[in-house]
């Protein structure tokens, strides 16, 4: 039996249960977790991060970024160096910079950046993904769109009414979710004319984390960014 789990905007991944050295059920009923089965959701993870698009109606666009307006707070996408590298080697220890990639988006700028890491053990392992794009003033329709205002509708657009609301250092809203794989938090804040995407992804002795370890994990971390920006 194929399972498939989708997170939005990320494209689908496939996950075949069922059969011998697969996910299945013991002959009690009971669900049997197989280690590298937990690993290869976290690597289907990487994988789904780093080939996303960016979420609602952020698609990357061809050509040069929009202009930035005189008032626009942020007047290019922060680079990657925005995450904290305390942080970094606090909550990843050993993260690897696996994407850095900057690039035009639809009024404005943005940068994708993944790290991955291995944990002190085998079975410990975790994907972070940060999306920052920044939003810049439409003078060119009436009336004019601010960055700020561009800013708060991607920010409503990509959070699901599942969305919790939390309290961020410098942001004017952000909420956190369960993302669809296994052990995933996902968190979207914006600030100004900044939209902020944190996804978080790991595995803890070969399985998935708690959702409740992944999202406290991914709002820290929003935090930190957030704080610094």
């Amino acid at each position: 039996m194929v399972a498939t789990a989708t997170t939005a905007p990320y494209r689908e991944v496939h996950t075949h249960t069922g059969g011998e050295g697969r996910v299945g059920a013991s002959r009690d009923g009971r669900a049997v977790h197989r280690p590298w089965v937990c690993a290869s959701i976290i690597a289907a993870g990487a994988v789904m991060v780093s080939a996303a698009a960016v979420g609602g109606g952020l698609w990357w666009a061809g050509g040069d970024p929009e202009p930035p307006g005189g008032q626009d707070d942020h007047s290019a996408a922060p680079t990657c160096a925005s995450v904290p590298e305390d942080t970094l080697a606090e909550i990843l220890p050993g993260a690897v910079l696996e994407t850095d990639d900057r690039g035009p988006v639809a009024g404005g700028e943005h940068t994708a950046c993944v790290w991955t890491t291995l944990g002190e053990t085998e079975g410990d392992r975790a994907v972070l993904r940060v999306d920052l794009s920044a939003r810049f003033t439409d003078a060119t329709v009436d009336p004019v769109v601010t960055g700020d205002q561009a800013a708060t509708a991607a920010h409503e657009a990509v959070v699901p009414v599942r969305g919790e609301p939390v309290d961020l250092p410098g942001s004017v809203g952000a909420e956190v979710w369960r993302g669809q794989l296994p052990g995933t938090a996902e968190l979207a804040f914006h600030t100004a004319n900044l939209l902020v995407r944190v996804s978080y992804t790991a595995e803890s002795e070969g399985d998935p984390v708690t959702f409740t370890d992944a999202r406290d994990t991914a709002v820290e971390i929003a935090s930190r960014i957030g704080a610094d920006l």
